[in-house]
């Protein structure tokens, strides 16, 4: 199933970013590709997702692949895994 969401906290040296989720979830994704995300880009895809997933960032139409590392959880629980 495909959400909206925004980058909310994003750690360079591990890779990974935080994701507020259009229906109140926060996620973890792990960043795959060389694309430059930051803070309060919008992205689009299942943000539900374990495992690889395809994302869009969606002010530049960019598509790129990320690792979902927490599914649908808290926001303690992720700022946690980064």
């Amino acid at each position: 199933m495909t959400y909206k969401g925004r980058i909310i906290a994003f750690n360079h040296q591990r890779g990974m970013f935080i994701v507020e989720i259009e229906d109140g979830n926060y996620a973890v994704f792990e960043l795959l590709d060389s694309v430059e995300l930051t803070i309060g880009d919008l992205i689009r895809g299942d943000l539900h997702g374990l495992g690889h997933e395809e994302l869009l960032r969606v002010e530049s139409q960019e598509l790129f692949d990320a690792y979902g590392q927490s599914g649908p959880s808290s926001l303690s629980a992720c700022r946690r895994l980064i």
